[in-house]
């Protein structure tokens, strides 16, 4: 099971934030850009405390 970044997408219509599970800062970053094109990213590390397990 991967971790929960905070992924924040910056388009045209404003901005939002979701949730991306990915197994890597890098993965989460390519997870996202698949998912909307075209748009500006930012990610939020998941905290140490916040982790499933």
């Amino acid at each position: 099971m991967g971790l929960l970044y905070e992924l924040i997408v910056d388009t045209e219509a404003g901005t939002s934030t979701f949730q991306i599970e990915a197994n890597s800062k890098e993965e989460a970053l390519e997870n996202g850009q698949e998912l909307y094109p075209g748009c500006r990213l930012a990610l939020v590390n998941p905290e140490p405390g916040e982790q499933n397990g």
